[in-house]
């Protein structure tokens, strides 16, 4: 940022040059009335000094108030007398015209040693020249002349006023055109330049400057052109490196991640080995009782209905177990064929059954033209159960809980589970999917829950992304890809 208190440049060469300009005219001004006053007074002493040999070679022999009269009349019409005074060899005035002054030291000493002097008066306006009277070798008198400086004054007052007039028409059209030649050839390349070199601070190397200037500021133009070629290719060397950093960066993160995940993936699998093992052998019992107890029992319809029920609660036990073994190490899923309006009203009986949705305000949404679903509908099931209960257990004391189910296009279908509970802590939204990680109280959750979820979404080939604000609930969206029956081989 350019300090607003400098000068452009501009302006401070030709305050420079108006410098240079006022002390030259200054300097050849007090020269040229200088010398030229001197050329005028000599001038005029001159011309005083030929009055005085007119005068005095028209002088009669004996001075008398007739004999100058014609003289008075002569020297009153001369441009700039003003004075005239004539003494005798004793001092004594013989002739006074328009002089008020007295004889003078100088007139006396013209007297004594006759030569021809001038000089001019205290204040400098006016001349005073003096010369002796000679008969033969004899000083008979002398003369003093005076003259005024008046008209010669007036001249050089004239000169001056001309010469300035000169003076500053020059000075403006000097500048007017200095401006307009620093402008072209100095102010203008070097904005242009200033104006590209404001533009590479803010990182932008794509305006090269071309200036048709004089060689310097040309070469300067190429120097700035090849400047700015370097930092763009110094620029982009550095964000390929940054790209190559982050690539670096994020292989090495998922790299982690995935270390991990493999570590906690035996550890699941090692739980999941226990659980098989302890679970296994009661729940084995518990379904073969169940099986005979359905044979002895068959003619009740009722607890023939209570035995299928507890069967099949156990065979979900079973495949939650085989399930937690196959995230650990997955399986080849049971693809099967899931009408999805089936599968939902299915679903939300068998919650609604099991009291999943005591003190909760559920309700179902399903849209029409729904894609078909070809999954494990054993999985699918268990995602959303995972889903369900994870919201019922964000509402204890009874919330709203939304599920539906809309066609994205033609082979995609979004599965939404939304409650009004107390909704997700922003530092917590990243490690929900994690496996292990849970935030109610020890003994309620295991953590597996949206782990496994997550898994089995992958593996469908879908995603399951969350939003949710603290106190205000949740929403998982689920995205599955829908296939057209006759893709199916």
């Amino acid at each position: 940022m350019i300090s607003r208190f400098r000068f452009n440049l501009t302006f401070a060469i030709l305050a420079s040059l108006a410098s240079l300009l006022l002390l030259t005219w200054l300097l050849l001004s007090i020269i040229s009335f200088k010398t030229a006053e001197k050329d005028l007074l000599a001038a005029k002493s001159a011309h005083a000094s030929s009055l005085l040999k007119i005068i005095i070679s028209t002088l009669p022999a004996k001075v008398s108030a007739d004999s100058l009269s014609s003289l008075s009349a002569a020297l009153s019409a001369e441009k700039d007398f003003a004075g005239f005074l004539l003494i005798d060899k004793k001092g004594e005035t013989l002739f006074r015209l328009s002089d008020g002054l007295a004889v003078d030291a100088q007139l006396l000493e013209t007297l004594r040693h006759p030569a021809s002097k001038s000089r001019f008066t205290p204040q400098g306006i006016q001349l005073l020249s003096y010369a002796p009277i000679m008969q033969g070798d004899t000083v008979t008198g002398a003369i003093r002349l005076k003259l005024s400086l008046g008209s010669e004054y007036e001249l050089l007052a004239r000169s001056r006023t001309l010469f300035l007039g000169y003076f500053i028409l020059d000075f403006i059209l000097l500048l007017g055109l200095g401006a307009f030649i620093l402008r072209r050839i100095i102010v203008s390349p070097l904005e242009r330049l200033l104006t590209a070199t404001e533009r590479v601070i803010e990182g932008d190397y794509s305006h090269p400057v071309h200036i048709p200037a004089s060689r310097e500021i040309a070469g300067l133009a190429e120097s700035f052109n090849l400047m700015q070629d370097t930092l763009r290719e110094r620029r982009d060397q550095v964000e390929a490196h940054l790209l190559s950093l982050e690539a670096a960066n994020r292989a090495l993160q998922e790299a982690r991640l995935e270390t991990i995940r493999s570590e906690k993936m035996a550890s699941v699998g090692l739980l999941a080995a226990g659980m098989a093992h302890e679970i296994g052998a009661p729940l084995a019992a518990i379904i073969g009782y169940s099986g005979i107890l359905s044979e002895e029992l068959s003619g009740d319809a009722e607890k023939s209905d209570y035995l299928r029920r507890i069967t099949e609660d156990a065979g979900r036990i079973d495949r939650l177990v085989r399930d937690l073994l196959n995230y650990a190490k997955p399986v080849k899923p049971e693809i099967e064929r899931i009408d999805v309006k089936e599968f939902f009203d299915d679903l939300y009986a068998m919650l609604e059954r099991q009291g999943v949705f005591k003190k909760l305000d559920a309700s179902l949404s399903l849209d029409d033209d729904l894609p078909t679903l070809y999954l494990d509908r054993h999985q699918l099931m268990q995602v959303l159960m995972n889903l369900v209960m994870n919201a019922r257990d964000a509402m204890p004391d009874g919330g709203s809980l939304s599920i539906s189910a809309s066609a994205v296009d033609i082979d995609c279908l979004l599965i939404q589970v939304e409650d009004s509970g107390e909704g997700i802590l922003t530092e917590n939204i990243d490690r929900i999917f994690e496996p292990f990680f849970t935030t109610k109280e020890p003994g309620r959750g295991t953590g597996l829950g949206l782990a496994i979820a997550a898994r089995l979404v992958e593996n469908f080939g879908g995603r399951i992304d969350v939003e949710s604000e603290p106190g205000r609930g949740t929403t998982f969206r689920v995205r599955l890809p829908g296939v057209v029956e006759g893709d199916i081989s």
